[in-house]
């Protein structure tokens, strides 16, 4: 399987945790550490981005297999409420919008309990390894 998850160094830095992965859906926990506030003491929008891009290249990348690869080509991102450190973990689910063969769509929510924090769409570029 491409993409070993828990060994990958940034998803264990940023304390991802993998809690359900299939072809249609993936759900990842993040804890949120007093390290990831801004200024304004909610999480910095960067870090809900990884969280939700994670989740969304967890439901492609795994199935590819080892002859192909993906890159990300467009993200976009709406932050509909503040995360805040002391209280539910961060959990993002991503879902398949429409997975072609050259190119696939995810959606990511970010909820930290029961608050939707942000949601974010992502393409991908699906291709054969050179």
């Amino acid at each position: 399987m491409s993409g070993d998850f828990a060994a990958t160094p940034c998803n264990r830095w940023l304390g991802f945790e993998l809690v359900w992965r299939s072809s249609e859906r993936v759900e990842i926990a993040q804890p949120v550490r007093h390290e990831m506030l801004q200024e304004t003491g909610v999480v910095q929008g960067g870090l809900l981005t990884a969280l939700a891009d994670t989740a969304a290249v967890y439901l492609l990348l795994p199935d590819l297999g080892d002859a192909r690869t993906m890159a990300g080509t467009t993200v976009s991102m709406q932050f509909l409420s503040g995360a805040v450190a002391g209280a539910e973990p961060l959990r993002a689910v991503a879902v398949p919008l429409r997975v072609g063969r050259t190119v696939a769509v995810c959606e990511s929510s970010v909820h930290q309990g029961d608050r939707l924090v942000a949601k974010g769409t992502f393409t991908f570029l699906l291709r054969d390894k050179r």
